[in-house]
């Protein structure tokens, strides 16, 4: 039995002197390629759930659609053995060569070949600690998959208030692209709001962040030496290690109201 995002196995749970069969749901990841006017681009190893979103979101964050009307076709085949076919109205578009996006992994990129990609964020977004744990609590209640099978990770866009978009895969980028997506179908802006996520924060999670004009990325563990650098130059916030009222705050704490330092 499966959905999209588990499947049902059966393993052998080892305790002590005991061996008990077990059949539980493990979280599931497939390996999905997508086509651009019949040019195959990137095979991508994912979550199969909110495929469309992924898609959309991974196309703007790729900087190949900028809305909606971009597209002609997207069709989801998954009988024809996981392909994503996509249309683009302009058909004289040129495409990158075709690479593999593995589930986990950054693409060994440098804070030099970053750090002058994307202008300074300027934002009057202002959160408290308070907001912060809340909106962190209320991402571990909305992680279906997490408390169904365990191994994957979530993420959540806020507007300091509530969570907005709710994704869930086992690579920590796709969530971002995935929650990109869903606001790109519903005209929802990105700008000015929070994304709060259980995985570490990385360089191509802040990349993707500053490119959603994201100011705020809050995370459950830690930032990357190179996430922390790259937002400290893009003027992003970057919150982590979130633990009920304790966090700790890595560049621009301006943004997080009623913290006083201690000398």
């Amino acid at each position: 039995m499966s959905n999209d995002s588990t499947e049902k196995v059966s393993y052998l749970s080892l305790s002590a002197n005991e061996v008990r069969p077990i059949e539980k749901p493990i979280v599931r990841e497939t390996a999905w390629t997508i086509y651009i006017n019949g040019q195959e681009l990137v095979t991508m190893l994912c979550t199969p759930n909110k495929m469309s979103f992924l898609v959309l979101g991974f196309l703007a964050s790729e900087g190949i659609i900028q809305s909606l009307d971009d597209l002609g076709v997207l069709r989801i085949c998954e009988d024809e053995g996981n392909v994503v076919e996509v249309r683009l109205r302009d058909k004289s578009l040129s495409l990158p060569k075709k690479r593999v996006l593995l589930s986990g992994c950054g693409g060994g990129i440098t804070f030099e070949d970053l750090k002058v990609s994307h202008a300074r964020l300027t934002s009057s977004l202002a959160v408290t600690p308070t907001q912060i744990s809340k909106l962190m609590r209320d991402l571990q209640k909305n992680a279906e998959a997490y408390h169904t099978a365990g191994g994957i990770h979530a993420s959540a866009l806020s507007d300091g208030e509530r969570l907005l978009v709710v994704a869930e895969d086992v690579g920590r980028h796709n969530t971002l692209d995935k929650i990109r997506g869903e606001c790109l179908y519903h005209h929802m802006p990105t700008k000015d709001r929070i994304i709060l996520t259980t995985g570490r924060i990385s360089s191509e999670m802040v990349d993707k962040a500053v490119r959603m004009e994201v100011p705020v990325v809050v995370s459950r563990t830690s930032p990357t030496d190179l996430a922390i650098r790259l937002a400290e130059s893009w003027g992003m916030t970057v919150i982590g290690y979130v633990r009920g009222k304790k966090m700790n705050l890595y560049t621009h704490p301006e943004r997080i109201t009623s913290v006083e330092e201690k000398p």
